[in-house]
């Protein structure tokens, strides 16, 4: 099935982020290295994953290293970052349900 990606502010209320975010997800994940992407890597594929407030700029950094050594990732880091700064606006949490 994929990753579901959603949005949660500070008060738990979640956005669905859509079907794009989960499969742009997916692809980074896959495209990261355990010994580089401490976070990325360990995203749970069949469970649930909080990225919370203090964790996000290390999830921005890792995503960006990930796009820098593969280009054709770049669109999906993009997508990804617009969710990042809407939850890092919200104060919260990117809450990823694996299947």
């Amino acid at each position: 099935m994929g990753f579901g990606v959603y949005v949660e502010n500070q008060v738990h209320e979640r956005r669905y982020a859509g079907g794009e975010a989960g499969s742009s997800l997916q692809r980074l994940v896959a495209a990261s290295d355990r010994e580089r992407h401490h976070l990325v890597s360990r995203i749970d594929s069949y469970g649930d994953t909080m990225i919370n407030l203090i964790q996000l700029p290390q999830l921005t950094a890792e995503l960006d290293e990930i796009a820098s050594r593969k280009l054709e990732l770049r669109v999906d880091v993009q997508a990804l970052g617009a969710l990042i700064e809407e939850a890092t606006r919200a104060r919260g949490y990117l809450w990823i349900c694996g299947d």
